[in-house]
Order: structure tokens, then C-alpha cells, then sequence
């Protein structure tokens, strides 16, 4: 389900299978070595290249989780300290800072939008690149390398990094469920993605100079601004580049079902903008078509789509929808019924944002 993905936090998700990827395989032994050779060389990187790196980092009331977050930076930081990083706080309740290395610059301003945020920090970065990381992630050990590397193999390009689910959610149903949508459109090797929206600016790196030749993040978008970012960076001559050694785990405060759906429900909203900015990109016109009000040369069964998820949008519907999910989910975990519910109350909070987005007046399908 196409529509779905775009609310997610991959890469790829424009919400819309590669399922047998999503499942924490392990590679092949030639793979193994070859991520082996690569980190090798990714340390030499750090030495020749990290005094050009500047990370931002967006933050918002997560204390615990920006401190799991920079804890794992430092480790790899110990290296070359020269790596800039900038914590912009925005508008947190209790200001960060207390606690945090001397090393790392916090700047403090009023809440925003995630955009605004993100580009004050690069305002103030001292770095050649650029890397944006969400609070909320775990790095992997070679995150910070694996983008100095692939800045020096594909000069001016936009690097995204992998970000997956913690491993325990390998355990639940909605878990790998969720896994696989976000991964649905991610790119099977390191290398150029095909898709010229591939990005995430929860772990996302671009020359300084280009992120400002493009403008930055559009302020006036609230969600999908990092695919807006990357179409304007493609639409340009821009290369996008996929970086599965740049990984990061996802510690989502939005895990239950529920949540996420709010979540989707919320994106979708506000996700009006940038489908009304962008309105020839395929995704976009399947939503528009998928979630738009009805119209006379609908096809039957899009019709009933439409209409079906419409009687189903009311609080009363919803809760017995997750009532039934849950049920399902505690006799039978595997029962093949769990995705496809789970599509149907995703489905209908999409719809949901969607037409409020557009009756709210944010713009006119």
C-alpha cells in the first residue's frame, strides 16, 4: 500500500516489497568482508576528513534519548574531536545543556517547525558537510565514517544512512510489519538510489555549501520537507546515495499501533503542502486519487475504498478496530489477517489527515 509508507521514517518513504530484507538478514560472507574493508578505511577518513563534519541535531523534551544519541557520537568522536556537533534545542522545557560536553555547542531558541530548527543549526555549523540526525536514534559504530567515506566517493552528493526498528520489535507482529513498510522502497546496496525523493533527514549528510545553495529545509513544510529537500537536489543534477553502513537503530517513543497511527493521521495533515509543492510526483497523485473525495469516473472498487474507509473513520470504528487487532495478535501473532488489518486502520488515518489537511484550508486538492 503505497499511501502508507510516506508517514515513515525511511527513506523510500514516500508513504507507499522487499519484505525478505526486513527481517534483520545476515550478508553474505563476501558482503561481510567488503563492510569489513570499508571500515578500515572509514578510520583513515576520520583522520583526513572529520574536522569538516558538522552534526546537527534537533531536539525537543528528550533528554534520556539525545543523551543515548551523543553518547554513541562521542565514542566515535574520540578519534578526531575537531568533529562539530550542534544541538539545537528547540524550545525544550527544560533547556538542555547541564550535563553535555563542553564540546558540543547547544543552541537554544523558541519552538518551531523541525525545518526552521534544522536550518538555524546549519547556519551556525562551521563544517564542509553537513549531517542531520534525529534525536531519537542509536549511531552504529561507524556511522560518522561511513559519511565522511561516501562524501569522498560521490563528491556533492546527498547521503542517506540506514535506520531500522530495535531488534526486540523483530518480536511482534506489528513490529516487522512496520519494519517492512519502512523498508518497502530503501535500495538493496550501498550505492545511487533511483528515486529522486530517497531521503530521510533523520540521518542525512550534504555539503554545507550545497544544503545552502538549495535553500535548506522549506520552513513552510511541516512533513516531507527531507523529500523535498532531495527532489530539489535532484531536479538540479543532484546525486542521492544510499548508505546501509551509516546505520542507525530507530527508539521510537510512537511504538504501539495506536500512536503510530496518530502519527500517520498528523503527517498526513501536514503532509498537504508538499503534495499541493509537488504535485506531478507519481506518490503524490496516487494520493490525491486513493484519498480524494469521490468522484464520477472513480472505478467501482475505488469508490467503495473511499467510502468504506470513510464510515470507518469514526473514533467508535477505530477502537473496535484495534480491539480486534489485538485480539488477533495475542492467539494468533502469524495469522495472515494481522497485515492486512493493519493496512485497513493505517489506510484510514491516512485518509483521514488527508481530507482535513485539505479542508483546513493548508490547500485546495
Amino acid at each position: 500500500m503505497a499511501e502508507c509508507a510516506a508517514m515513515s521514517r525511511m527513506p523510500g518513504a514516500s508513504p507507499g516489497g522487499q519484505l525478505t530484507r526486513c527481517l534483520h538478514l545476515r550478508p553474505r560472507r563476501s558482503e561481510r568482508a567488503r563492510r569489513g574493508a570499508r571500515t578500515a578505511g572509514h578510520r583513515a577518513d576520520l583522520t583526513r576528513m572529520s574536522s569538516q563534519l558538522s552534526v546537527i541535531i534537533p531536539t525537543h523534551d528528550r533528554p534520556a534519548a539525545l543523551q543515548r544519541l551523543l553518547a554513541g557520537l562521542e565514542s566515535q568522536r574520540a578519534e578526531d574531536e575537531s568533529i562539530e556537533i550542534l544541538v539545537v534545542d528547540d524550545g525544550s522545557s527544560t533547556p538542555v545543556g547541564p550535563g553535555l560536553s563542553r564540546s558540543i555547542r547547544v543552541l537554544r531558541r523558541e519552538r518551531g517547525e523541525r525545518s526552521t530548527a534544522r536550518n538555524h543549526g546549519a547556519a551556525q555549523a562551521s563544517g564542509e558537510l553537513l549531517l542531520f540526525l534525529d534525536d531519537d536514534l542509536e549511531p552504529s559504530t561507524g556511522l560518522l565514517a561511513a559519511h565522511l567515506a561516501a562524501h569522498r566517493e560521490w563528491p556533492g552528493c546527498l547521503a542517506v544512512g540506514e535506520i531500522r526498528l530495535p531488534q526486540a520489535w523483530a518480536g511482534h507482529p506489528f513490529g516487522v510489519f512496520r519494519q517492512a513498510l519502512e523498508l518497502r522502497e530503501v535500495p538493496a546496496s550501498r550505492g545511487p538510489a533511483r528515486q529522486s525523493n530517497f531521503a530521510t533527514a533523520a540521518n542525512m549528510s550534504l555539503r554545507r555549501r550545497r544544503f545552502l545553495a538549495l535553500g535548506g529545509f522549506d520552513p513552510l513544510l511541516a512533513s516531507a520537507e527531507d523529500q523535498d529537500l532531495a527532489l530539489r537536489h535532484s531536479s538540479d543534477g543532484g546525486l542521492i546515495v544510499y548508505l546501509p553502513d551509516a546505520g542507525a537503530t530507530h527508539h521510537d517513543e510512537n511504538a504501539a499501533l495506536a500512536e503510530y497511527c496518530r502519527r500517520v493521521e498528523w503527517g498526513a495533515e501536514h503532509m498537504v503542502g508538499f503534495m499541493e509543492k509537488h504535485v506531478d510526483l507519481p506518490a503524490n497523485r496516487d494520493r490525491v486519487r486513493v484519498n480524494g473525495p469521490l468522484r464520477w469516473d472513480d472505478p467501482l472498487p475505488l469508490r467503495l475504498k473511499k467510502i468504506g474507509k470513510a464510515i470507518l473513520g469514526n473514533q467508535l470504528c477505530i477502537r473496535a478496530l484495534l480491539a480486534l487487532i489485538r485480539e488477533i495478535e495475542g492467539r494468533q501473532p502469524r495469522s495472515r489477517q494481522l497485515p492486512r488489518l493493519y493496512r485497513v486502520l493505517i489506510g484510514i488515518h491516512l485518509q483521514r489527515g488527508l481530507r482535513r489537511g485539505w479542508r483546513s484550508g493548508r490547500r485546495a486538492v
